[in-house]
């Protein structure tokens, strides 16, 4: 509806049935596989018991649609998908791993390729790339070297240190850069008029 969810959270924390440490931050779809696992094995239950459990049925369906938010928005902000670069701040599935399995940047980038865009990526902990993606992916060693000639930045793993670097030093080399951040993690980039910052739950 355009409204800004961060001021619609403030509201219903003051709530005093939900409070103000109730985690109600809208985002990227979670990824991993011990949520998807529990929910999976609860809804099981449900069946084994007959008991209807809307809740608990919707959610993987729910997640699933949600894992497609930057595809539909590449969709919309470039009709008909032509070949651009893009560039994706983290691989692993969270930061403080290595762990690339389930990661929800591995499945963007699959597809990314499958649409025969150019990717470059940036990850701390992933120092190699699979042999699939041997011709097919950039990896740099500096998150500023992926923006070079990019027309997206996709802010995938919440590494800390990407919030050093300032919105200047990312329109550089990339001027009017659309960046899409799920998690708003780099809220301060909605301020620099010269990139455009795309987020679940901000108005555009």
């Amino acid at each position: 509806m355009g409204a800004d969810a961060k001021e619609v959270e403030r509201g219903l924390k003051s709530e005093s049935r939900i409070g103000p440490k109730a985690y109600l931050s809208p985002g990227a779809a979670f990824a991993g596989g011990t949520l998807a696992r529990d929910i999976a094995f609860l809804d099981h239950v449900g069946e084994q018991k007959r008991l209807v459990t809307l809740l608990l049925s919707s959610v993987k369906p729910s997640n699933d649609e949600h894992k497609r938010w930057v595809r539909r928005k590449l969709q919309s902000l470039f009709p008909g998908l032509p070949r651009i670069k893009i560039a994706i701040w983290g691989l692993t599935y969270k930061s403080g791993t290595d762990t690339l399995r389930r990661s929800l940047a591995v499945e963007l980038c699959n597809w990314l390729i499958e649409q025969g865009m150019d990717v470059s990526v940036f990850d701390p902990a992933v120092k190699q790339l699979t042999q699939e993606w041997e011709t097919k992916v950039m990896r740099v060693d500096d998150p500023v070297a992926a923006l070079k000639d990019a027309r997206v930045l996709v802010v995938s793993t919440e590494w800390p240190q990407y919030r050093d670097i300032a919105p200047d030093i990312v329109a550089h080399p990339a001027p009017g850069i659309v960046i899409l951040d799920a998690n708003r993690f780099l809220p301060g980039f909605a301020k620099n008029t010269r990139v455009r910052y795309v987020a679940v739950g901000a108005p555009e």
